[in-house]
């Protein structure tokens, strides 16, 4: 069970473990969540995370016990993405930002609880489901890389990616299933 308060304060004292636990639970949705704020720009969403994660790192002894850690870290990596945004673009070109304003983090808010619904549903699929679609929809491996990396049949990787998504629309509803595509 994750336990956020717990974490966020061994990770201010500096645990080590705690701050890979953080980066475990929070990476994968943050980088969703910024590669859809900024379409097509996954490679930029990378590295700004990675480096959103090290800034986190070198100041966690004066960081705050926040109350919500996912709000948080979300609003703190947004905040992040655009001043690193900023930096690279040219100053007319800074017009071109996304919106941040409140109906923006709102939202964001709402991308994250279907992003988390959909996260709780990917653990209740077998060990083997998960992987076949974490690596289709989440590393957009194609099916025949995804066989051969598995060292099994093309039918097989077909079947538990069938099977993982008919598991996942009858948990969450077809209309949270637009997160994968």
């Amino acid at each position: 069970m994750f336990d956020e308060s717990d974490i966020w304060v061994r990770f201010c004292e500096g645990d080590k473990g705690a701050f890979r636990e953080l980066y475990d639970q929070y990476y994968t949705r943050m980088f969703v969540w910024g590669c859809k704020w900024l379409q097509g720009e996954e490679a930029f969403v990378r590295d700004t995370l990675h480096d959103f994660f090290i800034y986190l790192w070198e100041r966690r002894s004066r960081l705050s016990q926040p109350a919500n850690l996912s709000a948080y870290l979300l609003t703190s990596f947004k905040r992040r993405l655009i001043s690193s945004r900023e930096k690279e673009l040219q100053p007319a070109d800074i017009s071109g930002l996304p919106d941040v304003s409140d109906e923006g983090l709102a939202e964001a808010e709402a991308f994250t609880a279907r992003f988390e619904l959909v996260a709780r549903a990917l653990t209740a699929l077998s060990p083997a489901q998960r992987e076949v679609i974490e690596m289709r929809y989440l590393q957009g491996m194609t099916p025949e890389q995804i066989a051969l990396a598995k060292q099994s049949s093309l039918r097989t990787v077909y079947n538990l990616m069938h099977r993982g998504m008919a598991a996942l629309r009858h948990q969450v509803g077809n209309q949270h299933m637009t997160l994968f595509w």
